[in-house]
């Protein structure tokens, strides 16, 4: 590692510039049935932007496991393997997490890439998206909802686990963090694969389905559920993952509901974190399961029904709209310590800052959508 290091030019903030769009890029496009992550191409990239070649890290790599059974193992001597683990290690040692993180996750990615490579030899639209909606709900693809929270969820347990052992340089636990990472995704990829091939074998699929007319109404509610769910399920993942903000859906809100500029802010910004994921999909899909027609998010009737939904007074339902708004907003609101103060405002005022999440949420929806 440190001779290396002595070679290397690095040019972190480079890096962490491609590093994240790649990240970004592809957790976005395994939304898609049959995605191949295509990142050996990233290699050199990388090998520039850290004035290195080829041949350094295959000297690397050879002094590394050198006198080690895991010069003997093709997950421990492949050379792209040990260029990423060199990366993930450096950043770790400069402290810097969030560059750390997208080469973890660009790391599980790169496992799922190779997996699916070797166990994929064909791969058909309809039959994945019907394995994806068969699969046990203990399988981690089906728990974590999506392929791409399920890299996720896989790269944030190798952070959990082996952080220490990859920022002190212990070449064990090194060794560990390689084995166990495929081995996750390894797991995951052969269950799955496994009932796609017997799907396919016995013709099962989900046929890709147009789009209706504006008044279609009855065809616009068949084919809506599969696709808003992916429609959410990308949303949440750019507002937790990606940390995005929209500030055209920001300023829109803001407009309407006329609160503190500084108040809105901070509220959005506070969302881009995954532990809210789940809060922001369960409101998200309470707003779109009473959408009627395509004119109910796009058209004037939008605006009025988001108030409507925001106005409820009495329901016998349990989990509805206003109520998991509120929730949300209420932990927003605790982690900058603005509950107090909140706790002091009129309820007219209390009412437009909770309308205002509303309005942003839905409007991320609506200007993704229309």
């Amino acid at each position: 590692m440190e001779q290396l290091l002595k070679k290397a030019k690095i040019k972190d903030s480079q890096i962490k510039s491609l590093v994240s769009k790649i990240v970004a890029q592809n957790l976005s496009s395994l939304a898609e049935p049959c995605f191949y992550p295509k990142l050996k191409r990233y290699y050199y990239d990388f090998l520039r932007l850290c004035g290195l070649d080829d041949k350094d890290i295959k000297e690397f790599v050879k002094r590394r496991w050198k006198g080690r059974k895991e010069a003997k193992f093709s997950i421990h001597t492949d050379r792209l393997s040990n260029f990423y683990v060199f990366l993930i290690e450096y950043f770790l040692r400069k402290r810097d997490k969030i560059t750390y993180q997208y080469f973890m996750i660009f790391y599980i990615i790169r496992q799922y890439a190779n997996l699916m490579f070797k166990h994929f030899k064909y791969c058909n639209d309809d039959t994945f998206k019907y394995t994806l909606e068969v699969l046990t709900k203990t399988h981690l693809f089906s728990r974590e909802k999506t392929i791409a929270n399920a890299l996720y969820y896989m790269a944030k347990e190798m952070i959990r686990k082996w952080t220490r052992g990859l920022r002190t340089g212990d070449l064990d636990a090194i060794s560990s963090f390689m084995q166990e990472s495929r081995h996750r995704v390894s797991q995951s990829i052969k269950s799955f694969s496994a009932t796609y091939y017997k799907a396919s074998e016995e013709g099962y699929g989900i046929q890709s389905e147009e789009l209706p007319g504006e008044d279609d109404e009855n065809a616009y509610q068949q084919v809506s559920g599969e696709k808003v769910n992916v429609l959410i399920d990308n949303i949440v993942k750019k507002i937790v993952v990606y940390r995005y903000v929209d500030r055209k859906s920001q300023e829109e809100a803001r407009a309407l509901v006329k609160i503190n500029s500084s108040l809105a802010t901070q509220i959005v910004s506070k969302l881009n974190n995954t532990k809210y994921s789940d809060n922001i999909r369960l409101i998200l899909k309470l707003f779109t399961q009473d959408l009627k027609t395509p004119k109910s998010l796009c058209g004037k009737e939008y605006y009025l029904f988001v108030r409507k939904l925001m106005s409820l007074k009495r329901t016998k339902m349990k989990i509805y709209f206003k109520q998991q708004v509120n929730l949300l907003l209420t932990q927003l609101i605790e982690e900058f310590r603005y509950e107090k103060k909140y706790n002091m405002l009129t309820s007219q005022t209390q009412f437009l800052i909770n309308l205002f999440l509303a309005y942003y949420l839905t409007l991320i929806v609506r200007n993704s959508v229309c």
